[in-house]
């Protein structure tokens, strides 16, 4: 069961990648749920997900994605 108040080195995106100039947004493909991991599609890969907030994001949800620990994403929804 991950936390994300318990990652300790969320890498920010801004430092792998320098070019970016606006907020890295990405699709939920499997559910995230309270303190579970889902998958995440960034960039054109898959990627492991949990929500900031420990708030479920059904699939087809558009995120922000906030940082990286390994090979797991934090991400936010996006709400228009």
């Amino acid at each position: 069961m991950l936390n994300p108040k318990s990652f300790q080195t969320i890498q920010s995106l801004a430092e792998v990648y320098p070019d970016l100039s606006t907020q890295p947004k990405g699709y939920v493909e499997q559910a995230i749920n309270p303190n579970r991991r889902g998958r995440v599609r960034y960039r054109a890969t898959y990627w492991f997900g949990i929500c900031d907030d420990s708030r479920s994001l059904p699939p087809g949800t558009e995120v922000a994605v906030l940082g990286r620990q390994g090979n797991t994403l934090l991400v936010q929804p996006i709400v228009s």
